[in-house]
């Protein structure tokens, strides 16, 4: 069962921390970060949500969106890139 600290309905609850963020949206590789930041943030949020969420970017299979774990990192690094960006709140639509 995932623990839902990250979000109410779709919406964030939260903001990531600088070093997430700085970490996680830094040119070149960073799954290494990001799989720190997703365990060391307790990272996680509705399976369905996440799903929907990243379906619309186009960028997965359907089978690629099976993965929660996968999605979790996924969607960190987006939220990580986008607050890089100035946009630090996130909505799962």
């Amino acid at each position: 069962m995932f623990r839902n600290h990250w979000f109410r309905g779709p919406w964030s609850e939260g903001e990531l921390p600088p070093e997430c963020v700085a970490d996680c949206s830094s040119s070149g590789p960073v799954d290494e970060a990001v799989e720190f930041w997703v365990r060391h943030l307790e990272f996680d949020g509705p399976p369905w949500l996440m799903r929907r969420h990243l379906r619309g970017y186009g960028a997965w299979t359907v089978a690629d969106l099976c993965d929660h774990q996968a999605n979790r990192r996924r969607l960190l690094w987006i939220w990580a890139c986008s607050c890089r960006e100035g946009d630090s709140l996130l909505a799962l639509e």
